[in-house]
């Protein structure tokens, strides 16, 4: 296995890390009775049910929210984006550069859309339920947004796993 291939398993691996860690934080000390946070929401979400969410928010779970759970959610998807770019590159090693570099960049497209939903919804959660509706439906659309990218990110890891030719390695 190349040194590439290593690092991004190390990468791969540390996002799935992250990942469950978000999921645990978010369950065990962020969302209260009956919601999701934000970030969860694959077809975003309305004004109403955001106000009801950070009516429903205590200030610790805020303060969690805006704290480990903000700081994890800012290196997964840098982690993720490496992963997912890298093993899109490696694995698409028979394409054209100029379409092996496009989709390998989706990824980046997924992660800017991340980074700033992460953002917008700090933004919410210090406002609290008088946040502007226009700023609510911003943020829903990053985060719908987000999963579309990372969604067609791991269609184009599919496709240069098994699908895009290969050309023999070079020797190391």
């Amino acid at each position: 296995m190349s040194r590439a291939a290593k690092t991004l398993w190390g990468c791969a691996t540390l996002a799935v890390i992250c990942f469950i860690a978000l999921a645990l934080i978010a369950k065990l000390w962020i969302e209260p009775q009956g919601f999701m946070i934000f970030d969860s929401h694959l077809r975003g979400y309305s004004p109403v049910m955001a106000k009801a969410f950070l009516e429903a928010i205590t200030a610790e779970q805020t303060q969690v929210y805006l704290g480990i759970f903000r700081q994890i959610d800012t290196v997964f998807p840098v982690l993720a984006t490496i992963s997912l770019a890298g093993a899109i590159w490696l694995n698409a090693r028979g394409v054209r550069w100029g379409l092996r570099g496009v989709a390998a960049l989706c990824p980046l497209v997924y992660l800017m859309l991340d980074l700033a939903e992460n953002a917008a919804v700090a933004q919410m959660l210090r406002i609290g339920p008088l946040v502007f509706d226009g700023s609510i439906l911003q943020a829903s659309a990053l985060t719908q947004g987000k999963w579309i990218c990372l969604a067609v990110s791991f269609i184009l890891l599919v496709w240069a796993w098994r699908v895009a030719p290969k050309t023999p390695e070079p020797a190391a």
